[in-house]
């Protein structure tokens, strides 16, 4: 990134907010949209356009809205405006460990859920431990562990895999995301880090493990507490699988792929690759592995969305929340909560309007201006 552009990330957010209305200023979205503000990819006319839509500037791409009326779309700045809808209950969300105890004693009672385990975490250097696998103040035992499984660390705090740490031993050589490094130089790495959760690495089993083996290969399901009923309902699902350029993950701005589930049946679309250029391709089957996705059935589906909605039902007091969930074989496990997902991975398919009980839902609690 040049200086230039530091410097107007740095100072233009604050005079923006001063000189803005507060319906087109959020505290999140500004700087976000200046990061992608990419004048080859959208002309002034275009970014400023976008800006007053509400749109980041490759959705605008994604959504090809020169063309396509922009009112079917929730813009992504009244989403980051409503990220509060959940209230004091967001803090379950924003914290992983908390997210972790809070749901274990929720799912307790849903069967076939579970919540990915947390072993300990290390803080300012430290190691606390969470289960008999791991050693309080022993870093060592971290290896130790790596010689049966291999682990994950994340933040305690944060989204969109940012932080994310893959952990691995093979052949007697330890590795950090793939780089190659000795015990001694883990344990120092491992010194260094502050609130990181660590936790077993899932293997995953059946379509999704088929389809792309060496990522963890996430659903994206939204669900929401309807304001009339009071009763859940799933509002969206997407299912992302990983890819060589988005290693271990399948984040994809990272470079992992994206279909569509269809919420009745639970068939996959085409599957889409789109990056924050504006750039898109498509695959009927995974361009690694060419295992088939389009018009794929999740196995299961109809009770995987009972056992959603089962979970979703014990939580009313978290409104909307974007979950991501891991599918391997029978076994549904959660990974985390979103709080304000970003939807340019469901409206990349369809116009939120599209999506009838959402669209109310999101107009009732005043994100549709």
């Amino acid at each position: 990134m040049s200086i230039a552009k530091r410097v107007l990330k740095r100072t233009l957010p604050p005079l923006l907010k001063f000189l803005l209305p507060p319906r087109m200023y959020d505290d999140i979205f500004v700087p976000e949209f200046l990061n992608y503000v990419n004048l080859r990819m959208l002309n002034m006319k275009k970014t400023v356009r976008c800006f007053r839509l509400g749109f980041l500037p490759f959705e605008y791409l994604w959504f090809d809205l020169d063309r396509i009326d922009p009112r079917g779309y929730l813009p992504t700045r009244c989403n980051y405006q409503k990220r509060k809808i959940n209230g004091p209950y967001n803090a379950i969300l924003g914290n992983k460990l908390l997210f972790e105890r809070h749901l274990e004693a929720v799912l307790s009672g849903v069967k076939g859920v579970d919540v990915a385990e947390s072993l300990g975490y290390i803080e300012k250097g430290h190691l606390h431990s969470l289960h008999a696998d791991l050693t309080s103040g022993d870093l060592i035992s971290v290896l130790n562990l790596l010689k049966r499984s291999d682990l994950i660390l994340k933040l305690v705090s944060g989204d969109g895999g940012v932080g994310l740490l893959c952990l691995t031993l093979a052949g007697g050589v330890y590795y950090i995301n793939d780089k190659p490094t000795g015990p001694e130089e883990l344990v120092a790495f491992l010194k260094g880090l502050d609130n990181y959760l660590i936790q077993r690495r899932l293997i995953q089993e059946g379509l999704a493990g088929r389809i792309f083996p060496d990522s963890v290969n996430t659903m994206r399901i939204g669900t929401m507490i309807d304001p009339d009923s009071g009763k859940p309902f799933i509002a969206y699902a997407v299912h992302r699988f990983g890819s060589p350029k988005s290693g271990f993950v399948d984040n994809v701005g990272q470079g992992g792929i994206t279909a569509k589930i269809d919420i009745d049946s639970g068939r996959l679309s085409m599957a889409h690759h789109y990056s924050k250029d504006g750039h898109m391709e498509v695959f009927e089957k995974h361009p690694v592995t060419s295992v088939m996705i389009y018009n794929q059935e999740i196995t299961g589906w109809q009770d995987v969305k009972r056992r959603i909605l089962e979970m979703a039902s014990q939580m009313p007091y978290l409104k909307y929340v974007g979950w991501d969930f891991v599918l391997s074989n029978d076994q549904l496990y959660v990974l985390e909560g979103n709080v304000a997902p970003g939807l340019g991975l469901v409206q990349m398919y369809d116009p939120m309007k599209n999506f009838t009980q959402a669209w109310n839902f999101f107009r009732h609690y005043g994100y549709i201006n």
